[in-house]
């Protein structure tokens, strides 16, 4: 369990390491992390399988509330609207900025752009301090949406930088999206009726540390096989993961506005401005699969460099933010008791 836990909060450092040594040693032995290729597929589905088997598909019709219909309107108005229009724009960005990039990490780019919710999302919600259901509702909604939302906007956004063959895009939606679902809810179902309900929260450690390990061997693989490209380029990287890191900044930002404008709670706006982030593992996985590995550095770009940086830091972000919360509302509840109710301002 402790080498879990270091695993998971070292995961950014450790997926730096991993993607440093990998493009020195692709640079010099890049036969080998072909050959490596062929095992894809399965750190792809080792990331995949644990949020799969978790996954509560009845939280999207369990019980019904105004915020829960507000956060449905909202969230399908920025992920059918909002967000393919930031990745369109962040395409153009980037091909304006660096004309010579990698149409392979581009659509990889905007492919991520398009995902759903990242799993881990109602797990930094708990740590702010929001509304875990609401969040989850979310995962689950935008995961059902986003067979329309990645091939739809992919084709679309990526028609005029790369070919986007539509087929092997449904077909990976099916490899890597279905067909791991239907696997990690069918174990779900058999540990729970022939063991049960503890026998299933005790896999938990054990899936996710399956889970880092599929991260830490895709991360190895791809930025391996394209390690002599990116040493070629390497201001590429820096550039960006600087601008993946400004335009999650921007999109949480919007969506914290948003929360507030329409008058969410904090802690229903912790879980709304959550819902601005994006699926690294279903994107990498769709990206490699379509686009090739190169697309895969995109997805790393926009996700352990960026993303799950600012996630983590949004955790004290709204922490701050609740606390003050409390205290206002403890302030005008002493002034209520003091002042007679006629004389307070």
């Amino acid at each position: 369990m402790s080498i879990l836990k270091f695993m998971k909060k070292q995961m950014i450092l450790i997926d730096l390491g991993i993607m440093i040594i990998a493009v020195l040693l692709g640079r010099y032995y890049h036969e080998f992390f072909v050959y490596l290729k062929a095992i894809l597929p399965v750190a792809l589905f080792m990331m995949l399988f644990k949020p799969m088997v978790y996954l509560d598909l009845t939280s999207l019709v369990k019980k019904k509330s105004s915020i829960k219909t507000k956060y449905i309107i909202l969230l399908t108005i920025f992920y059918v609207l909002v967000f393919p229009a930031t990745a369109f724009l962040l395409e153009k960005f980037f091909l304006l900025l660096m004309p010579g990039i990698n149409s392979s990490l581009l659509a990889g780019l905007v492919v991520l752009a398009l995902a759903p919710l990242a799993t881990s999302t109602p797990a930094f919600v708990e740590l702010a301090g929001g509304k875990v259901q609401l969040s989850l509702v979310g995962v689950i909604y935008t995961f059902t949406l986003s067979f329309a939302v990645i091939p739809l906007y992919s084709k679309i956004i990526l028609s005029s930088v790369v070919f986007v063959p539509v087929y092997t895009l449904l077909k990976s939606l099916l490899i890597y999206i279905i067909i791991p679902l239907a696997l990690g809810q069918l174990t779900k179902y058999l540990v729970a009726k022939l063991k049960n309900k503890d026998t299933l929260e005790n896999l938990k450690a054990p899936l996710e540390g399956l889970s880092l390990i599929g991260v830490f061997l895709m991360v190895f693989i791809v930025f391996g096989i394209n390690g002599k490209t990116i040493f070629k380029e390497p201001l590429f990287i820096l550039y960006g993961a600087v601008i993946m890191n400004v335009y999650f900044f921007l999109r949480w930002s919007l969506a914290y506005l948003i929360g507030k404008l329409f008058s969410f709670p904090i802690e229903q706006n912790v879980s709304f401005t959550y819902s601005s982030s994006y699926n690294m593992t279903i994107s990498t996985a769709i990206g490699i699969a379509v686009f090739g590995p190169m697309a895969a550095v995109g997805t790393v770009l926009g996700g352990p460099l960026s993303e799950m940086i600012q996630m983590i830091l949004l955790v004290k972000f709204f922490q701050v933010r609740i606390e003050r919360s409390k205290e206002k509302y403890r302030d005008e509840v002493s002034v209520k008791h003091i002042i007679p109710e006629d004389e307070v301002l």
